[in-house]
C-alpha cells in the first residue's frame, strides 16, 4: 500500500507539469543566505591567507580591501601578521606628493589610473559630468583628423550620457539613472573591462548613425527601440553603480557576457552591495549567479515522491528475493532439529 500510494502520488504530481518551470527566481533573503553559504564553503581561513599573502607579495592594496569586507561577512579575519603588513602597505601608499601625481594622472586619463582608489578620487568624479563625455568626444574627433581608428562605441555611449544631461535631447529627456550607466560602460570601454561578447551587443543596439539620426529627428521606431534598449542596459548597470561605487560597477562589467547578465549582476549587487566585487571574485559568475534562482516546491516534491516510490520497490524486491533465497535454509534447519 505505501509503495502504490507513492507512486499513485507521483504519477499525478507529473501530470501536473512540475518541470515546465523548475527553477523560480529566489527572494533576496533566499539570495543572502545562499550567498553566505556558498561563502562560508568557500573563503575559509586557509584560503583568505593565500589570497592576502599574495596581494601583499604584489603590493595590491586594492584586492586586500576588496577581501577584507568579504571575509568580514562571514566572521574571517586575517592573521594578525598579515594585518600588521597590511597596515604597513597602507602607511607606505598614503604619501601625499604621491597621491598628487597620480589625481592628475587619472583626471587626464582614466586608462593610465594607477590605482582604484585614485580611480574613484579623481578619475571619476570628472567623467561623471559632461566634460567626461566632451573629452570623449574629443579623442574620438583627434582619431577621426589623424585618421586612426575611431571607437565608435565610446562616441555612442558619450552621446547617450551627455542626453542623459541634457546636453542633447534624443528621447524627450532621460535620466540621471542612464547617464551613471553610459558613464560606466564608456569608463569600461576605456579601461578595457567590457567583454566582447557585450561590446558587440552595445555595438549593435546603438551606433552613431542612430543617433544622428535621432538627433536630427529622422529616427523611426526601430531607432526608438534600439535607443530604450540600450537604456535600460544602462540603467542595470547603474544599479549596480548604485549598490557598490563606480569604481566597482566598472570593474565588475568583465563579468558580463550581455543584458541578461547585465540585469541578474543588478540582482546581485541589491543583496551584496558594496561587497559585491568581492563576492563575484570569490566565488565566480556561475556560482555566484545560480543563487539567485531556486528550485520550485512543486519540482521539488515530484522528485522526493519519485524517489520515495523507487525507494520502497527496491526495499520490496529486496524483501521478496530475501525470502526467496533464504526459505531453504530455513526449511533445512526445521528439518535438522525435528531430528
Amino acid at each position: 500500500m505505501p509503495l502504490l500510494l507513492s507512486l499513485a502520488l507521483g504519477l499525478w504530481a507529473l501530470t501536473t507539469h512540475p518541470f515546465a518551470q523548475p527553477f523560480l527566481t529566489a527572494s533576496e533573503a533566499e539570495v543572502r543566505r545562499a550567498l553566505d553559504a556558498a561563502l562560508v564553503q568557500t573563503l575559509t581561513p586557509e584560503r583568505l591567507a593565500q589570497e592576502i599573502g599574495a596581494a601583499l607579495e604584489a603590493q595590491d592594496l586594492d584586492r586586500i580591501d576588496m577581501l577584507l569586507p568579504v571575509a568580514a561577512r562571514i566572521g574571517v579575519a586575517p592573521e594578525h601578521a598579515q594585518s600588521e603588513q597590511i597596515d604597513a602597505l597602507r602607511e607606505a601608499k598614503d604619501s601625499v606628493w604621491g597621491k598628487v601625481e597620480a589625481c592628475g594622472i587619472c583626471a587626464a586619463d582614466i586608462a593610465n589610473c594607477p590605482s582604484l582608489q585614485m580611480l574613484a578620487y579623481c578619475g571619476i568624479p570628472l567623467e561623471l559630468t559632461p566634460i567626461g563625455d566632451l573629452n570623449a568626444l574629443r579623442r574620438a574627433g583627434g582619431d577621426y583628423f589623424s585618421g586612426a581608428e575611431v571607437d565608435k562605441v565610446e562616441v555612442t555611449l558619450a552621446t547617450v550620457g551627455l542626453a542623459a544631461t541634457g546636453t542633447l535631447a534624443l528621447t524627450g529627456g532621460t535620466s540621471a539613472t542612464v547617464k551613471a550607466g553610459a558613464t560606466a560602460l564608456r569608463m569600461g570601454r576605456r579601461l578595457r573591462t567590457l567583454t566582447p561578447s557585450f561590446l558587440d551587443e552595445l555595438a549593435r543596439l546603438a551606433d552613431p548613425a542612430m543617433l544622428r539620426r535621432l538627433v536630427s529627428g529622422t529616427g523611426d521606431a526601430a531607432d526608438s527601440a534600439r535607443l530604450a534598449r540600450a537604456e535600460a542596459v544602462a540603467g542595470d548597470v547603474s544599479r549596480v553603480v548604485g549598490d557598490t561605487s563606480m569604481t566597482d560597477g566598472v570593474l565588475l562589467l568583465r563579468h558580463v557576457d550581455g543584458a541578461e547578465d547585465a540585469a541578474r549582476l543588478a540582482r546581485v549587487s541589491e543583496v551584496a552591495g558594496s561587497e559585491t566585487r568581492g563576492v563575484m571574485e570569490v566565488l565566480g559568475k556561475s556560482r555566484t549567479f545560480r543563487t539567485l534562482v531556486r528550485v520550485s516546491d512543486h519540482a521539488f516534491a515530484t522528485v522526493a515522491l519519485l524517489w520515495l516510490a523507487f525507494a520502497q520497490a527496491l526495499t520490496a524486491l529486496g524483501g521478496w528475493l530475501g525470502t526467496r533465497m533464504l526459505r531453504p535454509v530455513a526449511r533445512g534447519m526445521a528439518a535438522h532439529l525435528e531430528r
